[in-house]
């Protein structure tokens, strides 16, 4: 990948420029993780009601929430 930094007067990194391509496969790949990453509160929210520690909701309550 080719980065190229943009730096002010005193020589501080305050830009950097990515190819195009390489943004989108980021943005991509960051969508993913924001998915996988509600998938995973999802099944801890999950098991802590099947233990009883949280309580279940009503399916209208769950349609509220969207």
């Amino acid at each position: 990948m080719q980065i190229q930094y943009i730096t002010d007067k005193k020589g501080h990194k305050t830009n950097v420029v990515i190819p195009y391509k390489e943004w989108e496969y980021l943005m991509k790949e960051m969508q993913k993780q924001r998915v996988l990453l509600g998938l995973k509160e999802a099944v801890s929210e999950v098991k802590s009601m099947i233990f009883g520690k949280k309580k279940m909701k009503t399916i209208d309550e769950l349609f509220n929430e969207l």
